[in-house]
């Protein structure tokens, strides 16, 4: 197999988040579930590596969180829950491993919480990284509603700064984690 560019790695995943953007459009969570197993692969590209749990969340916290400062400054109402630590357990262990916006047991005793992450679309009443109470329910609901829309314009822009910075003369570290991953574990692609 023959060794890839940056570029042309850059030019997939750019692809990629713009067929996020479409997939976001059609209303159905399927939306979800691809943009949760982008950013897995993002994270991976990042570190060049398999990731777990603290890989996976630096990663969101330096390319989601930081340009994103909504993300980084949503609260839910219980201050010991953490949007990253949802994110983690509830798109990528749970949307992406099992199929469910319901944490697995060992997910859910390192945190993880039922329902802190809810899907919806513009077409909602609601709007992206807004918190959703519900004390009525059994048990409660202490989430964060996502947006599709909104969210595929944040994972494109994550994809750009993470290339950007892979440009960067000095990032030569990044730059070849990129490249290590994509040349072991090419992205789904008939060209690729």
């Amino acid at each position: 197999m023959a060794k890839t560019s940056l570029r042309k790695v850059k030019k997939y995943m750019d692809d990629r988040a713009n067929e996020l953007k479409t997939l976001a459009l059609r209303g159905d969570p399927w939306f979800f579930l691809c943009a949760s197993s982008f950013i897995e692969y993002m994270a991976k590209l990042d570190k060049g590596e398999c990731t777990n749990q603290t890989d996976y969340k630096d990663f969101l916290n330096k390319y989601l969180f930081v340009e994103k400062s909504k993300y980084a400054d949503f609260r839910y109402s219980n201050p010991q829950t953490k949007l990253v630590d949802q994110m983690y357990h509830v798109l990528r262990c749970g949307l992406v491993h099992s199929f469910s916006l319901i944490p697995d047991p060992k997910a859910t005793t390192k945190g993880g919480k039922n329902r802190s992450i809810l899907l919806a679309h513009k077409s909602s009443t609601f709007q992206h990284l807004q918190p959703y109470v519900n004390n009525k329910k059994r048990p409660k609901v202490d989430g964060c509603i996502f947006i599709a829309e909104e969210f595929a314009d944040d994972l494109a822009k994550m994809t750009q700064d993470l290339f950007a910075k892979a440009s960067k003369r000095s990032e030569i570290v990044l730059r070849n984690n990129i490249l290590k991953w994509v040349n072991k574990y090419p992205p789904v692609s008939a060209n690729f």
